[in-house]
């Protein structure tokens, strides 16, 4: 029976990438975007604090909160450790796992998600630090009262509204230290202020912190102390605000505290000496970086055998470069190839960069300045000139991002000015420059970003945009990919146009065996572009800005995640069958849907439509406790496409109190009605002459 399920969900499946060609009306002007679909309510929801973690080499126990986490099967980390659920003697009790961090797991932010029997749940932070670990105590919100800790340190802990949190620790004399307070870095909704005070309680002059250059709206103070004593340390929000998901960490010891990296950007498969960029960074040696996966790299900086917060360095597939100073006119631009990156800077008052690179003759090329999209505030206007210096074409300055498209007038040499906007300069003021050609491409949006599947059964993975840019117009292939047991692949026609509303399904089967649990991919999408096999990774940013607090640029690998719960098989499995295997437009397709029931299993079944034909209109009935059959109807309305066109049905039943489901599939193909030929008329005869 569930062999049978999973075939003609496969074969329908295919099927349905035909019957959805027609796109839903358009919405009137000024209407919002239909809202992608929603996760299911029996789905696991995590709200564990955003400043949850360990350190390397440590053991920890993580208490999970948030709702509908009963019946836990399983915790995926991101990173390479062991997640051990403890034992439930009551089912009412709260969820617990034990999380072993190895020794040699980088610091920073990672991610964890709990799978349930219903199903999985949403990302949530996880911090490795190589820092003493120290918990904030109640009664530090006076200078007089701050709490000591020692040099160096992590503080763990969360802002209260409309109070501040203090500390105190020694320095020496000749002592650099950094203190910062790492929030919005990890999904936390604190916006942080960090500001340092002297042993009596008065405020040291420019040790003050707030929205610091490169860190996402998080503070960071870096201080050499001219003579020994006692500092005290004041953390709060900008805002005063608090709550439970206002935590953060502060970080206090002699690493440095890196805005950026620099270069911003590496070559795929290429050894890159990888420096710094940002204040206080004397004595920080170049980290080597040969990055042959994924699209960023992470790097910390070291001093004193302890490491900064790691940064993020781009991995492209062109050549990267470093801007060459002096080039402050066109006669001294640097080079830059097509494709081609550099990494650059205003250092000094007034500067302003130029580049150049060769075009041709009507062949479109895209010009792009990357500030904020690597968490910098570096503010870039750009410039394509010619080689007599005659403006060719500029970036608009009201426009979000940095990007100009220009179709060089002949072949030749092409320069670009980058100026600040603001005229600003300085070690923070750091930009990424790329000139590539306006390619064919595509994106493909993935409407949710975790499904369950049973073992040995499948699950349905909503397609919801596809965008073909640049004269590319072509099908694409799309596929999940690293999850072990479990497959699945679309071909999403030429024609297609999924929207939320009218979305296409990518199936996925789970091997039959599968334990419950959690398994993380990734959805690929790929297209054949000028004979070659173009490959991207679907994201879901808006979903992994949701679980990390707002976060304004969360990590890369985060947001491409896909999420797969394994679940027990449901106690029951459906079928469904068509009167006729074809209907025509305006007819009414008839049907029976069947329920195969595990021994003693006799609920009622509550029916859904998941995906039917264009505007098709069902009429569905539950099946009844302890029923078998219920009759099913489509009314076909004279706008579905004609073709293979497929009907998918969830069903539902409560199970020791929790929701269950069970999909199954249909297709049938939608003919031209057929028209009736008008009756001919018989011809009269004509009357026959009388007998005389």
């Amino acid at each position: 029976m569930r062999r049978a399920v999973r075939s003609a969900l496969l074969f329908a499946v295919a099927a349905l990438a035909v019957s959805l060609l027609t796109p839903p009306p358009r919405d009137a002007a000024g209407q919002p975007k239909p809202a992608p679909p929603a996760i299911p309510k029996n789905y696991p929801t995590v709200t564990t604090p955003a400043t949850f973690g360990g350190k390397r080499g440590s053991t920890v126990e993580v208490t999970f909160v948030g709702t509908e986490l009963a019946s836990a099967t399983g915790v995926w980390l991101s990173f390479p450790g062991k997640a051990t659920l403890v034992e439930q003697k009551d089912p009412k009790a709260a969820v617990k796992a034990k999380i072993e961090v190895p020794a040699d797991t980088p610091i920073g932010l990672h991610s964890f998600r709990l799978a349930t029997s219903a199903g999985i749940s949403n990302p949530r932070p996880f911090v490795v630090d190589e820092l003493p670990e120290v918990e904030k105590k109640a009664g530090n919100n006076k200078k007089e009262t701050a709490q000591p800790v020692p040099v160096p340190c992590v503080v763990v802990g969360t802002a209260a509204a409309e109070t501040a949190d203090f500390y105190k620790f020694p320095v020496k004399a000749g002592e650099s230290l950094t203190v910062e307070a790492v929030g919005r870095r990890i999904g936390s909704q604190i916006d942080p202020v960090v500001i340092l005070y002297d042993g009596t309680g008065r405020e040291l002059p420019g040790l003050y912190a707030d929205d610091t250059p490169g860190l996402q709206s998080d503070a960071r103070v870096t201080h050499t102390f001219a003579s020994a004593g006692e500092v005290i340390v004041e953390v709060r929000d900008t805002t005063y605000r608090g709550g439970a998901d206002f935590g953060y960490r502060l970080r206090i010891g002699s690493f440095p505290g890196a805005t950026c990296a620099f270069p911003l950007a590496t070559e795929r498969g290429k050894k890159t000496e990888v420096g710094f960029a940002g204040a206080g960074l004397t004595g920080v040696k170049p980290v080597s970086v040969t990055a042959t996966a994924g699209d960023v790299a992470y790097v910390a900086p070291k001093r004193d055998g302890l490491s900064g917060w790691p940064v993020p360095v781009r991995v492209h597939d062109h050549p990267e470069l470093v801007e060459q100073e002096p080039n402050n006119d066109i006669a001294k631009a640097n080079v830059i190839p097509v494709p081609g990156g550099i990494s650059a800077k205003f250092e000094g008052k007034g500067d302003i960069d130029f580049f150049k690179f060769a075009g041709k003759k009507g062949a479109k090329v895209v010009i792009q300045a990357l500030t904020y999209e690597l968490a910098l505030n570096t503010e870039v206007y750009l410039k394509v000139l010619d080689s007599k210096g005659a403006e060719q074409a500029k970036s608009n300055p009201q426009q979000a991002g940095v990007r100009v498209e220009f179709t060089p007038p002949a072949d030749g040499d092409f320069y670009i000015s980058c100026e600040h906007t603001n005229y600003v300069s300085g070690p923070n003021e750091v930009y990424h420059l790329s000139v590539r050609p306006a390619a064919p491409d595509f994106t493909v949006t993935v409407g949710l970003d975790r499904i369950d599947a049973p073992g040995g059964g499948l699950g349905l993975l909503p397609i919801t945009g596809v965008t073909r840019v640049n004269g590319f117009a072509g099908p694409i292939d799309v596929s999940i990919a690293g999850v072990d047991g479990v497959t699945g692949t679309l071909t999403i026609p030429a024609a297609a146009n999924p929207q939320p509303v009218s979305p296409l399904y990518l199936p996925l089967t789970v091997k039959a065996g599968t334990k419950p649990g959690a398994f993380v991919g990734t959805v690929k999408a790929t297209a054949k572009i000028d004979g070659k096999d173009v490959t991207q990774i679907s994201t879901l940013l808006d979903a992994t800005k949701a679980a990390f607090g707002g976060m304004p640029n969360p990590p890369t690998e985060v947001a491409q995640q896909l999420a797969v719960a394994v679940v027990p098989e449901p106690p029951f499995a459906l079928t469904l069958t068509f009167d006729k295997s074809e209907v025509a437009k305006g007819g009414t397709l008839k049907g029976k849907l069947s329920a195969k029931r595990a021994d003693k299993f006799a609920e009622e079944i509550v029916v859904a439509a998941v995906s039917v034909p264009v505007s098709a209109m069902p009429k569905l009935k539950n099946v009844v406790k302890d029923g078998k059959d219920v009759e099913v109807e489509f009314t076909i309305p004279v706008s579905v496409p004609l073709g293979p066109g497929v009907v998918i049905l969830r069903g539902t039943a409560k199970v020791g109190g929790k929701d269950v489901s069970a999909l199954v599939t249909g297709t049938v193909t939608v003919i031209e009605a057929k028209k009736e030929e008008p009756k001919k008329e018989e011809p009269k005869k004509k009357d026959e002459p009388k007998k005389k």
